[in-house]
């Protein structure tokens, strides 16, 4: 299982640096499309707008259709002007005598043309004048009803162009080559109108003509506001700026519409990582290869080395597929920056399955390496998640209710702020200002203010934040394998009214009282050295249930003055004794006992010889000497401090009912007595109890059993030996 769970976290580590890459590999990202997650930054990424969008740019820009405003009272104005032509000039030749003076004043104030005198006069002595004046005007209104701009440059090079008629007509897209310039429709005219009055005398027609085309109008007029926002919003759309990503930025956020720079920008990501990826693969994999390792040397050499050597690797392993597989949905299906991810609740799920601060720091550091190994592969983002790691490990000591994990999931909410802040501190521009305290609180002012900044601030007090309740979540799923155990859990199963204690005090309340009394005692010896007192109390409840299956065999059982083990095998003795243990495991498991609680009651009588039955084996068969082995318990020895308390408890409150009013000084004597043979006999060499422990437990053991059973009076089955 082991080996097993190592490879899932080895493959899961892979798949989560990669995952990206591959999807975006197999499936290319369309325009128009939902960003199937967050793509982040993988390094220092750098993305020239101008690069990779000004291409696309010119394009754009080259393909933009120009706006034009329909102007429909130009064509009015025209034949307005024309009207008043030809009524000033019949009125010109109605006066008797005229001269040109007053036909050169008027064509210069309203058409700005310089007419000479004569051919002033000319023009007003030509009798058909009228006639010609109402056909070039016919010609001038058939070359109005075409679409006339004042100059083509707006849209030289396009194909078409938009015209924006009154309602409810709208825009209307015209091909360019349907189109006159101002200048094409005078030229027009002039053709036209030569061509139609060739007969006229060049001296009238002339001028005539020069009349008429000054009258002429644009049809059309270019809306510059509309086409200056049209071009500024094609300029937005592919900007040139270059822009400096840091590890672990969003690049594109989750289920973001992706246009034209998204898909672009994802593309050169792309490119990014498949320079270095033949690099970076094989450096993913032996970096993680190397952390499965260590992590399960140092599980065996250094927590199983230490006060409890009983350590399964199966909580560890799990949690740490279970971090890896939702740190990294944390980093795809969130828009969050990086800093949101609530790394903390790593060593605090350690924390409440009792497994000790030494073991949540060495999983802070091993989570911190594989978190940023596929978030950002920065050692920026390493130390601020084992910073986050650390103040969750040194805060949450004493955690006995669920409320309690309030108070580190704030400590590392503050850290997290404090750390990215530190970190975003642009220290080369606050040096200078040493010793000007205003201009350093401005500037510091200035930068957390920023909108980018405080964002990122605000949702890594956040994820400091999310990290306890997330861990409390995680916990049951956890908790339903058989090796991982919490206070939560343990609580459970110290309530006095659970089913298996209630049907220990019906069946043998004798071996009940013993078990509350060793809790007792046992939380006392705990609480002096450290251990896990709530571990202690839960599992004397339970260490002696084994003793249902046969319960007369048991001495504090038999009230009645009859011992069963008169009539028996000192062999067949010892076994029902020792047998207790392996029905208490069978009835245990049988009830849903926790797997802590279970190594317990196989561990409290250890290896221990049990010398009343061997004694009386020798005895009674002179022929040959029965082996040791089959009077020994069988194990394992404890494996933990906790296991080692029990042992000692168990056998001091046993003697102890045998002594009749002993002195405090007869009691440590015993005591000391019961934990020396118990050394001598090799049964607390597995555990590293120090000696500093072993006085400490002295001590409390004294004064609790004089406490306890001082005024205690000697029952009759008390008298007999203690088995």
């Amino acid at each position: 299982m082991r080996l097993l769970l190592n490879i899932i976290l080895l493959i899961a580590t892979i798949l989560a640096s990669y995952v990206e890459y591959g999807y975006f590999t197999t499936v290319p990202p369309k325009l128009g499309k939902a960003a199937p997650f967050t793509v982040r930054s993988q390094g220092f990424f750098t993305f020239d707008q101008d690069k990779a969008l000004g291409g696309r740019r010119d394009i754009a820009l080259s393909r933009y259709t120009p706006l034009y405003t329909y102007l429909p009272d130009n064509a009015k104005k025209v034949r307005k002007r024309m009207e008043e032509l030809i009524k000033e000039i019949s009125f010109l030749q109605e006066q008797k005598p005229f001269t040109g003076n007053e036909l050169v004043e008027y064509l210069h104030e309203a058409f700005g043309l310089k007419l000479g005198l004569d051919e002033a006069d000319k023009f007003l002595h030509y009798q058909n004048m009228m006639n010609l004046l109402n056909g070039i005007l016919t010609v001038e209104k058939s070359i109005m009803q075409n679409i006339i701009v004042e100059d083509s440059k707006p849209y030289s090079g396009k194909i078409t162009l938009e015209v924006l008629y009154p309602k409810p007509k709208g825009i209307v897209a015209h091909p360019t080559d349907e189109i006159l310039t101002l200048k094409q429709a005078r030229l027009l005219l002039q053709d036209k109108a030569t061509k139609l009055f060739w007969q006229v005398d060049k001296g009238v027609l002339n001028p005539v003509i020069e009349i008429l085309q000054s009258a002429l109008l644009p049809t059309l007029k270019y809306d510059n506001d509309e086409n200056n926002r049209r071009i500024e919003e094609i300029v937005r759309r592919y900007p040139s700026k270059v822009i400096h990503y840091q590890p672990g930025d969003v690049l594109v956020p989750f289920r973001k519409v992706l246009d034209e720079e998204d898909l672009l920008l994802i593309v050169s990501h792309l490119e990014f990582a498949n320079k270095n990826l033949y690099n970076i693969i094989p450096f993913v994999f032996i970096v993680t290869l190397l952390i499965i390792v260590f992590n399960d040397l140092f599980i065996l050499k250094i927590l199983g080395s230490g006060q409890r050597k009983t350590i399964h690797f199966r909580p560890f392993l799990s949690l740490l597929i279970i971090s890896v597989f939702l740190f990294k949905s944390c980093l795809l299906f969130t828009p969050f920056p990086l800093y949101f991810v609530p790394f903390a609740m790593l060593p605090l799920i350690i924390i409440l399955l009792n497994h000790g601060r030494v073991a949540a720091t060495w999983s802070t550091v091993i989570g911190a390496i594989l978190l940023t190994l596929f978030s950002a592969q920065s050692f920026q983002i390493f130390l601020f998640f084992t910073f986050a790691g650390l103040a969750a490990v040194l805060f949450s000591s004493k955690i006995t209710k669920r409320s309690h994990i309030l108070l580190p999931s704030i400590v590392v909410g503050v850290i997290n702020v404090g750390v990215l802040l530190a970190f975003s501190i642009k220290w080369q521009n606050i040096t200078p200002l040493l010793g000007n305290t205003n201009e350093i609180w401005i500037s510091l002012k200035a930068m957390v203010f920023n909108k980018r900044l405080s964002d990122s601030l605000g949702w890594a007090f956040t994820g400091g934040i999310l990290s306890g309740p997330i861990a409390l979540c995680l916990l049951p799923i956890l908790e339903a394998g058989r090796y991982a155990t919490s206070n939560f859990k343990l609580t459970k199963y110290s309530d006095l009214q659970h089913p298996l204690l209630k049907d220990l005090f019906s069946k043998i309340p004798a071996t009940y009282q013993h078990s509350m009394t060793m809790a007792s005692l046992a939380q006392a010896s705990g609480e002096a050295v450290g251990a896990n007192t709530l571990l202690l109390r839960t599992a004397a409840y339970y260490h002696d249930i084994g003793k249902m299956a046969d319960p007369m065999f048991f001495s504090e059982n038999q009230s009645s003055g009859e011992n069963p083990h008169d009539k028996l095998d000192p062999l067949e003795s010892a076994r029902l004794i020792i047998d207790h243990v392996k029905n208490g495991e069978k009835i245990g498991r049988e009830n849903g006992l926790p797997e802590v609680i279970l190594d317990l009651i196989k561990q409290h009588h250890g290896t221990l010889f049990v010398e009343f039955f061997y004694n009386k084996a020798v005895k009674a068969n002179n022929k040959s000497k029965p082996r040791k082995t089959d009077f020994r318990y069988p194990g394992p020895k404890p494996q933990s401090l906790e296991a080692a308390i029990l042992m000692i408890v168990d056998s001091v409150e046993a003697t102890f009912r045998s002594m009749e009013t002993p002195t405090q000084e007869q009691i440590e004597k015993m005591i000391l007595l019961n934990i020396v043979k118990r050394i001598a006999d090799g049964q607390l060499d597995e555990c590293n109890v120090s000696t500093s422990d072993i006085a400490k437990i002295v001590e409390t053991l004294t004064h609790s059993v004089e406490a306890t059973f001082h005024s205690r009076v000697t029952y009759p089955w008390q008298e007999k030996k203690k088995l």
